[in-house]
């Protein structure tokens, strides 16, 4: 028996956090062939129906129509043979405070109003944040005009229309002494949780965790540059790795944040932390980078020149500890998603100038001793691309987690854990 996430990673290029389930064409039980209209979302701009990838019965469906999903979350299941069917229901326990195995069952978002379901031609672009806030002080999101990327409305948008409106800004949980920022102010939980993925990833790397992260956490998984949706920005040193995303979180309106890095995004958080253009509040590190010399050159290498799927799956499978697989079809997908940004070339210049023959060619030691808040590390014992010995660097202050059975990627082969450890640290920050 197989079975078959039903997920959504972008629409036309557009930049996302989040989607709308608008409607499910089935129901739980329901027998559904590939190519069948299985469910429409809306993002910011435009519905997208998504099709079943292949026959069977709809299984399970995690988010329900009026929910907000994160980008990446798997929405609902497709199985070869039929099972015990499930929807989500408001009983569902937090998997993270219960300490569940998944979280994959509960509605993790609250419905949405029916006037925020417009036509094409008006549609809202807004965070689910300001969306939130918008829904709780009564505002209409069309009067409100938004100050991010493409007319986005943000939360200091938000806050801006409630003290032009004489409403207490900080009665929403905004700051009233500056609108332009607008962060939250009630506890860590309204601070956003910034998650870096690792060398050759996107963000759709944490579309496991992040619907294990609890309700009214406020998140941002980027594309790094050279990765994903930022293909088209090649950089050649951490330091620019660190300076674009510092760019792109100021662009967000984002002044504080919690760092989650993995790899490659462990190393540019560590050097965001050294920048000083956020005010970080807690760091969480996943195999990071930077914290010895060694690295799996040929892992690397293999990652950025293999050309068909079998080719890189046998690379793909050394990223994880002994009791791990990857997804049916999870190497071509990768391929074909290189294929179509194309930023092979890209990514190779890139291991070149940081990953030349099995070294690390920078230290994020200093950045890491220096920090004073939070700080947290999460290693699989069984990594074959860094070491995990690299963890015993780490100094007094940092908790450091080895997993055993866990290879290079936590957020993959122990999503629970590794969540229930990010908001440890985040809870931590308090």
């Amino acid at each position: 028996m197989a079975n078959h996430p039903i997920s959504i990673e972008s629409a036309g290029g557009e930049y996302m956090e989040s989607v709308l389930v608008v409607s499910w064409a089935a129901r739980p039980g329901d027998r559904v062939k590939a190519g069948d209209l299985i469910v429409t979302v809306e993002t910011a701009k435009a519905a997208t129906e998504v099709e079943a990838s292949h026959d069977g019965w709809l299984v399970r469906i995690n988010f329900a129509e009026g929910q907000e999903a994160p980008v990446g979350a798997v929405l609902g299941m497709i199985s070869d043979t039929e099972e015990i069917i499930t929807e989500p229901t408001a009983s569902t326990p937090d998997p993270v405070s219960a300490g569940g195995t998944s979280g994959l069952e509960k509605a993790v978002a609250d419905p949405l109003p029916a006037k925020m379901l417009r036509g094409t031609d008006d549609r809202i672009v807004a965070s689910p944040l300001a969306r939130r806030i918008a829904r709780q002080a009564g505002i209409d999101l069309a009067g409100v005009m938004g100050t991010g990327p493409n007319g986005r409305i943000k939360q200091r948008d938000v806050a801006k229309a409630l003290e032009a409106n004489n409403m207490p800004a900080a009665s929403y949980g905004l700051s009233s002494t500056s609108a332009t920022a607008a962060i939250m102010a009630t506890g860590s939980r309204s601070i956003p949780i910034v998650l870096l993925h690792g060398f050759g990833a996107d963000r759709s790397a944490w579309r496991q965790v992040l619907p294990l992260l609890g309700r009214d956490i406020e998140t941002l998984a980027l594309d790094l540059p050279g990765h994903g949706s930022s293909a088209d920005q090649p950089v050649d040193s951490i330091e620019q790795l660190a300076h674009r995303v510092s760019d792109r979180l100021e662009a967000e309106g984002i002044e504080r944040a919690h760092l989650v890095g993995h790899s490659l995004g462990g190393a540019t958080a560590l050097a965001l932390t050294s920048l000083g253009r956020v005010a970080v509040q807690s760091v969480t590190l996943l195999a990071p980078g930077g914290l010895g010399p060694e690295i799996n050159g040929s892992f690397i290498n293999g990652l950025t020149r293999s050309e068909t799927p079998d080719a890189l799956d046998r690379w793909l499978t050394v990223m994880l500890g002994e009791n791990a697989t990857l997804p049916q079809g999870y190497a071509a997908a990768v391929i074909r998603q290189m294929e179509k940004i194309g930023n092979r070339g890209v990514l190779e210049a890139l291991a070149g100038k940081l990953f030349a023959n099995d070294t690390q060619a920078f230290d994020m030691m200093p950045a890491l001793k220096a920090l004073s808040v939070p700080t947290r590390i999460i290693w699989g014992r069984s990594d074959r691309v860094i070491p995990a010995n690299h963890a015993a660097r780490a100094p007094d202050f940092a908790a450091v987690h080895l997993l055993s059975g866990v290879g290079h990627v936590p957020q993959t082969e122990a999503p629970t854990l590794t969540a229930r450890l990010i908001m440890e640290t985040v809870r931590s920050a308090d």
